[in-house]
This record gives structure tokens, C-alpha cells and sequence, in this order.
């Protein structure tokens, strides 16, 4: 059978190579991809053009502290998440890291989109789930020059999408049918999706809510369909460095009070 035209044959039009190291499968891309430069300016410019906000352009899994006496916890995550990368696109699911707030589930998941998007030349996008549904509200005034089509196409056909802080918008049925939309709509077409949220499903916690009661049981099953579950388990580092700075400054104070 002839090759279709225009179709990598190295490929197959897959955009990656699998090899075999140790026994393992791994996934390389191909050179059909281009994938991006990897130089500072490069990496900074590409992660811009995913729409990672500016707080989060040095995210990488090398500066991911798993600190605290919920290490493990963390190193466990760092590496589930290092290793999606590394092994995509051989799953055919996402990742829905879950955690409270200030663990670190952004940070890991920026430095999976950056794995990606630098190493693999992956397409990628940042979406800011709150910001997402407060600009399709903005579609509802036909003064605003936008569309709803115009807003949705990026989320829904870049070939990995990161929603962030899914579950922060109170739970209506608007939120429900739009989310679904979303997530369905990936799901059909078989695109990787990466989620954080804040909300688990082991009961309510300090949040007071589940997962399911936030984003409504279509969507929640279907995440799960599309997702593989990662708890990431930590204090707040904010928190942390506020408790810490304060210590330092009491530390300083009392010293300049006792010196002579």
C-alpha cells in the first residue's frame, strides 16, 4: 500500500517514533514535528505562546522542591507526572492532579507541558478554567466582538490542554453543560488533557465540597474516563515560606536586641 501523500513515513503521521530501550517502549518525536529550541529564550517565548501565565514560565520539574514531611507524597507525583511525559503519547489518558491549595499541582503541571511542548514539540495551551467561563459570559453581549466558537477552538483542538483550578467557579448547570462540552469534546477526539483542581472526592474537606458536587457527575465521570487520578499531598508552601519568614525575622529581631 502506497504511502498517503504529504504523510511522514518515518511516522506514519503520528509525529513520533517508538523505540525500544531496556525492554521499555519509549516515545521520541519525530523530526516531522520541529520541535521548539530548548534555549532559555526559546523555552520562555514557546511557553508564552501556550498562554502559561508569566508566574509560572520557569515551572520545571528540576525546581520542584518535595519538601517537608510530605516528600514522598510529592516525589511520588513529581514522578508520575515526569513519567507521562516521557512515555507520551503511549497513554491514551491525561492527568487530574488533585490537591489542596499551594502543593504544588500547577508547578508540576506547567513542567509537563514544557517537557512536552520543548522535547517533543507537542502542541500545548494553558486555560485558566475561571478565566475561560468569565470570558464566554463576556460572549453573551454581542457588543463584546467575540464568540463563543472564537474562545472554545483553542481548548478544544490543541493537542494537550492543561484546564487549571477546575472546580473554582461555583457549580451551576451553565457550568456543568459548558464543561462537559469541553471535556466530551476532547475525550471523542481522543486529545490529552491535564487538569488541577483543588477538590477531592474522599468527602468534603476545609474547601467543604467534593469534586463531583463542583463540576456536577457528567463531567466528574468523564474525567475519570479520561484522566488518571494523582493526589498531591502537602502543606501549603506559601503558608510554609510565610511561617518561615517570620521565624527569620524573630530570629534577627532578637539578636539586635541582644547585642550590645
Amino acid at each position: 500500500m502506497s504511502e498517503i501523500q504529504g504523510t511522514c513515513g518515518a511516522c506514519a503521521g503520528t509525529g513520533f517514533l517508538l523505540l525500544e530501550d531496556g525492554g521499555v517502549t519509549r516515545a521520541r518525536p519525530c523530526g516531522c514535528r520541529g520541535a521548539a529550541g530548548a534555549g532559555t529564550r526559546d523555552a520562555r517565548s514557546s511557553l508564552a505562546s501556550a498562554r502559561v501565565p508569566h508566574r509560572y514560565l520557569d515551572c520545571d520539574f528540576q525546581n520542584f522542591d518535595a519538601y517537608g514531611p510530605h516528600a514522598l507524597a510529592l516525589q511520588e507525583a513529581k514522578s508520575r507526572a515526569m513519567r507521562y511525559a516521557e512515555e507520551y503519547p503511549l497513554s491514551d489518558r491525561g492527568l487530574l492532579l488533585m490537591g489542596p491549595p499551594g502543593v504544588g499541582k500547577t508547578h508540576l503541571a506547567v513542567a509537563t507541558l514544557r517537557r512536552l511542548l520543548l522535547e517533543k514539540g507537542v502542541p500545548c495551551l494553558f486555560c485558566d478554567v475561571q478565566d475561560l467561563l468569565r470570558q464566554l459570559q463576556a460572549t453573551f453581549d454581542r457588543q463584546s466582538g467575540m464568540s463563543e466558537l472564537d474562545l472554545l477552538q483553542p481548548v478544544l483542538a490543541t493537542e494537550v490542554v492543561l484546564l487549571d483550578d477546575l472546580g473554582g467557579r461555583q457549580f451551576s448547570p451553565w457550568v456543568e453543560e459548558t464543561l462537559s462540552y469541553i471535556v466530551t469534546t476532547r475525550y471523542n477526539e481522543n486529545r490529552a488533557t491535564l487538569v488541577t483542581t483543588n477538590y477531592m472526592d474522599d468527602g468534603p474537606d476545609e474547601l467543604g465540597a467534593t469534586l463531583k458536587a463542583r463540576i456536577g457527575p457528567r463531567v466528574h465521570s468523564r474525567l475519570y474516563e479520561m484522566c488518571h487520578p494523582v493526589r498531591v499531598k502537602a502543606e501549603d508552601f506559601r503558608i510554609a515560606i510565610k511561617r518561615a519568614d517570620h521565624h527569620r525575622s524573630a530570629d534577627r529581631l532578637n539578636r539586635e536586641q541582644e547585642a550590645p
